[in-house]
């Protein structure tokens, strides 16, 4: 009975499997990412989900050096807080130059000592990393620990390569993902060697240790050329229908996303050469067959064929070590890859993140409860330790500033907002019934410009709300000032915080300055929700007021009377699924931010056409954008163009690059002529920074070594 409900889980068609009909590109979109290259992306992610390595660095606790006929052999002992010792053996041509390395990844009964030559091999292709080393190569080959680990008796002759795959399933956790952890740690240990170009290295892996070369490639940071030999097919024939496959060869759950042909495709365009034999027992050589054409078709597509080589040898259940030495010799004797480019943003949740989420959106599904349930409550408790004020969870930004002006009650009057922010700043107190006029800002924090708010004031008697932005994630010492004028005047004061979540002015908080502050959550901003925002003030009866609002304006909670035209502004608690995640994070996301907005001020020195803008005293911003500031000289459009199409550098989005007396929305609006002095520009500073400045590439992941990249690409172009 189980035989025949395995069968046709088996036949279920995966949910990732690569589309016949898939596309080179997009003809309407060149710069958008190819077909193939999405896809790969999805089964990247689930396979970095599925396989849950522990990403660990590995130390080298013990060298042992010797020569044999021409070869150094360095004995290592490698150590991983969670798996403890164990050995390792690099091979280098004596006196050879840096070259390329690879990792060899030996067979499931393959032994170390075979595999380097150092005894004698019971197949004549086993020592592949000695014959590899013999060809120029440095190798570094590691055992995979799932032999001798536990004792003969309580064995009572079981494999215990199984039980291991078992008892790791018993934590959620996969042998093969141990295993790939493994590998990823000694490719560290390769690339740190002083014979080993760290920019040209590769993976051979035969039978098991094809399958961790796989999955390795598959979550590498950068692409790497594959030679895996003997494991080829698919997961029905080898698991159901020859029963050859091993449990550590795969990852549970997998086929329900994609089978082995599959993530062979997703490497592409990275260098592949897939051998097997058609004497193979393990394998079944037209099942081999096909699934190479599968893989021929996914390379095809990404347009990268002529990076793919498929083998089928006169050979058994072995390696063709020939034609794996010309692979390697072709695919890392010419220049390193091309590095990946550095993109304007990247959102990241690591594995253990992305459970986090899952596990908490499981839950809410289950309880039935999708909106204002508890996850929308923890998401406001944790905001709360950031923001040093109490708030109500919305649905976005936009939101939260729209139903604070309606508290406050803007309908009919004027509401002051700078001149240079996002549109939502002025089309939310448009929505609310105001009528809106620009200030211009200050050039130190580029806040709300006091000294233009007063005149502000003095031509608008009946502003009935001012709205400061913390543009780029700085709180202007200049808001001062502005709550001076206000409080003068009795005039309540909105922050719009959307940029400056967790930045502080003289250690208070962003957002608790005004009566409200209105935070985004949205997927541009340093902490994220997908879709989402909060709004905070000190009164429990605005608070109250906000919930009300939120809610379609129902009277009390869970009344079916309406005492205001309220809407649906809810947070849904799958978004909050997201958000606490997110904010229990956000501590090392500031400090990351930080960290690597310190990183640009050190590189920067020096680089002329350019000059960044500093943090102003007082301030301590959570740097959601880096500012930088052009020579007049500079055009900007170009530059990013230039960085863009020569190097690989996206730069992030200004804050703005039009100002909003620039949108067609507001053209006519007569504040111009107000702003405008004898013979002057309408808001000058506004519109110099609108017309001046960039943002640099700033996000947690973000490797110093992108950021020398970033700068050595401005300097290029500025010099």
């Amino acid at each position: 009975m189980q035989t025949t409900h395995l069968r046709g889980l088996l036949a279920t068609e995966p949910a990732l499997r690569f589309p016949a009909d898939a596309v080179t590109s997009d003809a309407s979109d060149p710069c958008a990412p190819s077909e193939h290259a999405r896809w790969s992306r999805r089964i990247r992610s689930v396979v970095q989900r599925l396989a849950r390595v522990d990403a660990e660095p590995l130390d080298v606790t013990e060298v042992t050096v010797s020569v044999r006929e021409g070869l150094r052999c360095e004995r290592l002992t490698l150590n991983s807080l969670t798996r403890g010792p164990f050995r390792g053996t690099l091979l280098t041509c004596e006196g050879a130059a840096p070259g390329p390395g690879i990792l060899v990844l030996g067979g499931r009964n393959a032994r170390l000592d075979q595999l380097t030559g150092d005894e004698a091999p019971d197949h004549p292709d086993r020592n592949v990393a000695e014959h590899l080393a013999r060809a120029g190569f440095t190798t570094l080959t590691v055992e995979h620990g799932i032999g001798g680990g536990l004792d003969a008796e309580r064995l009572a002759g079981r494999d215990e390569g199984a039980l291991l795959a078992h008892a790791f399933a018993l934590t959620g956790r996969s042998l093969l993902g141990a295993l790939v952890g493994d590998a990823l740690g000694a490719l560290d240990v390769l690339r740190a060697h002083p014979s080993v170009d760290p920019e040209r290295t590769g993976l051979f892996g035969h039978s098991l240790g094809a399958a961790v070369a796989l999955h390795t490639a598959l979550l590498a940071e950068l692409p790497l050329p594959v030679c895996a030999a003997s494991h080829l097919g698919s997961y029905p024939t080898l698991y159901e229908r020859l029963l050859t496959g091993y449990e550590g060869a795969v990852l549970p759950g997998v086929l329900e996303y994609a089978d082995l042909p599959d993530l062979f495709g997703a490497l592409a365009p990275a260098p592949l050469q897939l051998q097997y034999g058609t004497a193979d027992a393990y394998l079944d050589a037209a099942g081999a067959r096909a699934a190479g054409e599968q893989v021929r078709q996914a390379y095809a597509t990404a347009a990268a064929k002529d990076a793919l080589d498929v083998l089928e040898l006169p050979m058994g259940h072995g390696t063709h070590v020939d034609h794996a030495v010309d692979f390697f010799r072709r695919e890392l004797s010419g220049p390193p890859p091309a590095p990946a480019a550095v993109p304007a943003q990247r959102i990241h949740f690591d594995v253990a993140d992305r459970r986090t989420v899952l596990d908490r959106v499981d839950a809410a599904l289950a309880s039935g409860v999708l909106t204002q349930g508890p996850l929308v409550a923890g998401f406001e408790e944790l905001s709360r330790g950031w923001t040093g004020t109490p708030g109500v969870a919305v649905a976005s930004g936009s939101a939260a500033l729209e139903i604070a002006l309606r508290v406050i009650g803007v309908a009919g009057r004027t509401v002051l907002v700078p001149v240079n922010t996002f549109f939502a700043t002025a089309a939310a107190a448009v929505r609310a019934g105001a009528g809106v006029r620009f200030v211009d800002l200050e050039p130190d924090g580029l806040g709300m410009d006091p000294d233009r708010l007063r005149d502000a004031l003095d031509r608008h008697p009946d502003t009935a709300a001012v709205v400061p932005v913390h543009i780029g994630g700085i709180v202007s010492p200049a808001l001062d000032g502005v709550l001076d004028h206000c409080r003068t005047r009795g005039i309540p004061v909105l922050e719009d915080a959307a940029h400056a979540f967790g930045s502080t002015l003289g250690g208070r908080p962003a957002g608790s300055f005004g009566r409200f502050g209105a935070f985004s959550f949205f997927p541009t901003k340093v902490a994220i929700s997908g879709e989402g925002g909060l709004l905070t003030g000190a009164r429990p009866e605005d608070l109250e007021d906000v919930r009300r609002w939120r809610d379609h304006g129902k009277s009390a909670a869970g009344s079916t009377l309406h005492d205001r035209p309220g809407s649906n502004w809810r947070l849904s608690e799958l978004h909050a699924a997201v958000g606490t995640t997110d904010l229990e994070r956000f501590a090392a996301t500031l400090a990351a931010r930080r960290r690597l907005a310190a990183r640009y001020d050190d590189l920067l020195g020096g680089v002329s056409g350019l000059r960044a803008h500093p943090q102003p005293p007082g301030t301590e911003g959570n740097f959601y954008k880096y500012l930088v500031h052009l020579d007049g000289s500079v055009d900007r459009d170009a530059l990013r163009r230039r960085l863009r199409e020569r190097h690989g550098v996206s730069l992030a989005g200004e804050v703005y690059d039009r100002l909003l007396s620039d949108h067609p929305y507001f053209a006519g609006s007569g504040e111009d002529a107000e702003a405008t002095e004898a013979g002057g520009e309408a808001y000058p500073r506004g519109r110099w920074f609108a017309d001046h400045h960039i943002a640099l590439p700033l996000y947690p992941s973000l490797t110093e070594a992108a950021q020398i990249r970033v700068v050595s690409a401005l300097r290029s172009e500025l010099s």
